[in-house]
């Protein structure tokens, strides 16, 4: 099989190498070609059946469908999506979809995710928020980092990328700078320490688990970066696009704003 390097460039080195049915001779008769070597090394054969995707999801009827659609995309990567007590059709829909579906009694987003993070067996992991604001397509871009072995973790950096108008208010792009600054300040640099697409290698999220995590809602991703941070590990951002939200913000801008901040300096004091 021969790697075109203009198909390679518009359908990305995973969705060309889901095609290749036995890489690990196929790696010995292309390890010459960058396209190939940046997948794979002589070790390992990274690919997309060795990531897993984590949707934590309350109450998205409306967006898991779509966003499964594209995520789907990946054929040999495992799709978890964590059901927060959803009142709506979500673990439904889901399910049709072909995502393994698990249930978390604990209200709060950091409840949903230490749920998936106990279950993860992949050597790599996306983490999205299931309202259809992250690309599925931006997935390639956080991994590359993971997979190249020059990070363990990757966050897709919406202040640094691309925001669809109406995407974010003014309010939130403000209160988001003021808390990056503040990361930035106490941790390590970082233009988007809130935002909601991450990947990790595995051995990060076994290190998360054993330190415990503390947090309930959205002051998670705070948590984690300050985590992460104190125990070096190796951080990246990418520039990523950000949607529109077809239904109402989960989010309260101002109170969990502040529940953010008071979980940044607890962590910094105790760093």
């Amino acid at each position: 099989m021969k790697l075109n390097s203009q198909k390679t460039d518009k359908l990305g080195y995973f969705e060309e190498l889901n095609h290749i049915k036995d890489v690990e001779e196929y790696y010995q008769t292309h390890k010459n070609k960058p396209t190939v070597c940046r997948v794979f090394n002589k070790n390992y054969n990274y690919s997309m059946k060795h990531v897993t995707f984590l949707l934590p999801a309350y109450n998205e009827e409306i967006s898991i469908g779509p966003l499964l659609k594209q995520v789907n995309a990946y054929q040999k990567s495992k799709v978890i999506v964590i059901d927060n007590n959803s009142k709506d059709k979500t673990a439904k829909i889901a399910k049709k979809r072909g995502a393994d579906v698990l249930q978390e009694r604990k209200q709060g987003k950091a409840y949903a995710i230490k749920t998936g993070f106990e279950n993860i067996k992949s050597k790599f992991v996306v983490m999205l928020d299931a309202d259809n604001t992250y690309d599925p397509q931006d997935a390639q871009k956080l991994l590359i980092p993971l997979m190249d072995d020059k990070a363990d973790v990757v966050l897709g950096s919406r202040l640094r990328g691309k925001r669809e108008k109406g995407s974010i208010s003014r309010f939130n792009l403000l209160g988001n700078y003021l808390l990056s600054f503040f990361a930035s300040l106490f941790f390590a640099k970082v233009s988007d320490v809130c935002t909601g697409y991450w990947a990790f290698k595995k051995c990060a999220i076994d290190q998360l688990l054993k330190e415990g995590i503390d947090s309930d809602g959205f002051d998670l991703e705070v948590e984690m970066f300050s985590k992460i941070s104190n125990n070096k590990l190796r951080v990246k951002e990418i520039p990523i696009l950000y949607k529109k939200r077809q239904d109402p913000t989960k989010l309260n801008s101002l109170h969990d704003g502040i529940k953010i901040f008071k979980r940044m300096v607890i962590y910094w004091l105790n760093g």
